[in-house]
């Protein structure tokens, strides 16, 4: 490769955008990705506010999950390969556990976390 071409190249990769997650706070109508593995979910905390609508994006690192939010009568399947999404606007403010439906044991020790929704 010529110098040229190189510093170019060079360039590009350090310039390129960051391939980091979306904000874990979601405003309205806003994404929020969550990605489930058998380490954990990724953010293991979700804040939301009361009323606005977010759009959820579930994927999988390893293998077949679930999200459930059994306070709010949500369960969703996530499958390898495949993002889950959906809609949700939360109706009341609180602090909601979330948990994996598909692990037992330890696993599902592992697979927890917090979705709160303010005022």
């Amino acid at each position: 490769m010529r110098r040229g071409g190189l510093a170019t190249a060079l360039a590009l990769v350090i310039g390129a955008p960051s391939l980091s997650p979306p904000p874990l706070t979601a405003e309205n109508g806003a994404t929020v990705a969550v990605r489930a593995s058998r380490r954990g979910f990724q953010p293991a905390k979700l804040s939301l506010r009361k009323g606005e609508l977010v759009h959820v994006v579930l994927s999988s690192a390893d293998g077949e999950h679930c999200f459930a939010v059994d306070e709010l009568r949500i369960e969703k399947r996530i499958v390898p390969g495949r993002e889950t999404r959906f809609d949700f606007t939360p109706e009341r403010a609180g602090s909601f556990a979330f948990h994996c439906c598909v692990e037992s044991g330890d696993a599902a020790a592992m697979e927890r976390g917090e979705l709160v929704v303010s005022e």
